[in-house]
């Protein structure tokens, strides 16, 4: 007897929401959470972004206006021809106007050494920056990518340590007017001014300066102080830190819900996996299982049953037996049976979709809740048809076996007297030398004695234990060998044969003659079963682990009464058959290890199917 708990179920079920409260909870805690840490590295990185481009925005600035200055005092030191100021003293104001800016801690211009050629602003170093500044500027590779390079560093000193934002760039030199041809100044409205720059004294000085400090690779440091803008960013992490306070509260009284209904939540969580526990066992049983409630309504079918029955899951589900399942299972179900728990046994044949019939060993038992009142039944089904076709086929080859025991026993004992028999005949036969009606009676006996003993070497091949000479062939080959050697008579019928071969279709070791001799009789069964012609048809196919051979014809086909007994040893219907055809074909296939079936409708078709393991 089964029991299912019933009151306890329903209590879970009707407060099952409540587990949600929590849960609902924490998931917008933590969803909050998460959204407001994205918006807040969103924001202080998109800040850090904008601070840091308009540090580099500023940088260049400065660059470009130094740049300038130098070159345009340059210009006018020429064009007045006043107190000639050189490339140093100009390049120096123009920082020291640039250093003049708020914000500017230094603005320096080195060679590639990192050697101070001229500075400007606050703490100036006299000749040579630090090692680690020059590690930095060194990143800047000359003919690289890379325009400018930036960092952000610290100033360590007596005083507290600041951050200190640093650009270094390429210096631009200064560009100063070339002289031109005169035929090229001619329509120029700037010759005479290049005419002038040219003759100056001092011009090949400032070139010559010019050019030797191309020589070093000079390049622009620009220290700017970094402090007045961590103001805004630590104000702005101080409010993400008291946000996420408040919602670090929110979220532990959301906890604190949750730890007093998880004693329920755990229960359903239980409960919730022993069921799907159950739904996945009952789901995997290699027998097929059908369950009613209460109310006698289908509610359980596995994918095993509905196999069995041949229809779908859904089709079953939700309706009671006798509209859902076949009569011979619907009685299984008694439905009234709710005094006391009862259990019964059957076996039914049903026939399957297939139209081959199929054999059912069926179970039921009733199933009682805790007050022992009826709650529903479950009926266990095994299919049982191979197991039946299994013994079957133990009887039939035990029948088989002794059968032909007995008759090699018997072969044995009528060879020594037909070779006692032939010799007195082909005796007999020698002393009517002239054509008579004893010479023929004579030569009838010694052709009725060999027919004899080649029927007596059949059987005792059919009952001695086969010897295989196994190698790898292709079947294809042995099917194509074989067709060609019934070529002609199925010219002489106006027989049709088709051959379909699936691709890539791997060898088999196997007898390469003992299966031509099994596909050849299935051939002659199939021609001489169309004599007025017909289609017979080869289909050579592979799945997973067999090759399936099968031979078609449209012939008269076989009754179902003689179906069962077409392998049997000497059964026949021809009348110049022995009998053996089938019987030996099916041994042969056997000894490699497969099986052969046939299928029938008499006046339409007869279906041999050969499978051999590969």
């Amino acid at each position: 007897m089964t029991t299912l708990p019933t009151e306890r179920t329903r209590l879970i079920k009707n407060h099952f929401l409540l587990g949600f409260s929590p849960w609902i909870l924490a998931i917008a805690c933590t969803l909050l959470l998460l959204l407001l840490a994205m918006f807040t590295v969103s924001n202080y990185q998109r800040e850090k972004e904008l601070i840091g481009e308009a540090l580099v925005q500023k940088g260049l600035t400065l660059m470009r206006f130094i740049n300038s200055s130098a070159r345009e005092a340059i210009r006018e030191n020429i064009r007045l021809s006043g107190p000639w100021l050189g490339w140093e003293e100009q390049m120096q104001a123009a920082m020291e106007q640039a250093a003049e800016q708020p914000g500017v801690d230094q603005v320096l211009l080195l060679d590639s050494g990192g050697q101070i050629l001229a500075g400007a602003g606050r703490e100036v170093p006299a000749r040579q920056i630090d090692d680690d500044t020059l590690s930095f500027v060194r990143s800047l590779q000359p003919g690289g990518r890379r325009v400018f390079i930036t960092r952000i560093t610290k100033e360590t000193g007596d005083r507290e340590a600041r951050q200190k934002f640093q650009i270094a760039s390429w210096y631009l030199p200064v560009n100063m007017p070339q002289p031109m041809p005169d035929s090229m100044d001619r329509g120029s409205r700037r010759g005479p001014r290049m005419r002038m720059f040219s003759h100056h004294p001092e011009y090949e000085k400032i070139q010559g300066e010019m050019k030797k400090l191309l020589d070093r690779h000079p390049l622009y440091l620009v220290q700017l102080d970094f402090e007045q803008f961590n103001t805004p960013l630590r104000r702005q992490l101080l409010q993400v830190l008291i946000l996420s306070a408040v919602i670090l509260l929110v979220g532990l009284g959301g906890s604190l819900a949750f730890m007093t209904l998880k004693g329920l939540k755990g229960s359903q969580q239980r409960l919730g996996t022993m069921r799907a526990f159950t739904d996945i066992l009952v789901s995997s049983l290699p027998v097929g299982l059908i369950a009613t409630d209460s109310s006698g309504t289908i509610q359980v079918c596995n994918e095993a049953a509905a196999e069995m029955l041949g229809g779908a899951r859904k089709a079953i589900l939700g309706k009671l037996p006798l509209a859902g399942l076949p009569p011979g299972l619907a009685q299984m179900f008694s439905g009234k049976s709710r005094e006391v728990a009862v259990r019964r046994q059957r076996e039914v044949a049903l026939e399957s979709s297939a139209g081959e019939p199929r054999i059912l060993q069926l179970a039921s038992v009733v199933v009682q809740d805790e007050g022992h009142d009826f709650a529903g039944e479950v009926l266990l089904i095994r299919d049982l048809t191979e197991v039946k076709l299994l013994e079957k086929q133990l009887q039939r080859s035990e029948r088989l076996a002794a059968l032909g025991k007995m008759a090699a026993g018997v072969a044995h004992e009528l060879r020594n007297p037909l070779s006692s028999i032939k010799g007195l005949a082909v005796l007999l036969k020698s002393h009517f030398t002239e054509p008579g009606r004893e010479a023929e009676t004579a030569d009838v006996l010694v052709k009725e004695v060999e027919r004899l003993n080649r029927s007596i070497g059949e059987l005792l091949d059919y009952a001695k234990p086969g010897q295989l000479n196994k190698a790898p062939v292709s079947i294809e080959e042995i099917l194509r060998k074989t067709l060609s050697l019934v070529q002609m008579d199925t010219e002489a019928f106006g027989i049709t044969v088709e051959l379909s071969l699936q691709d890539d279709l791997p060898e088999l070791t196997v007898d390469s003659d003992k299966l031509k001799q099994v596909f050849l009789n299935l051939l002659l069964n199939g021609i001489q079963a169309m004599p007025d012609g017909g289609t017979l048809r080869l289909d050579l196919t592979k799945d997973e682990r067999n090759m399936n051979i099968v031979i078609r014809d449209t012939g008269t086909g076989i009754l179902p009464e003689n179906l069962p007994r077409v392998f049997d040893p000497y059964y026949t219907t021809k009348n110049d058959g022995t009998g053996l055809g089938l019987a030996m074909s099916a041994k042969i296939v056997e000894e490699h290890g497969g099986w052969i079936k046939i299928a029938s409708v008499p006046e339409e078709f007869t279906e041999v199917r050969v499978v051999l393991p590969i």
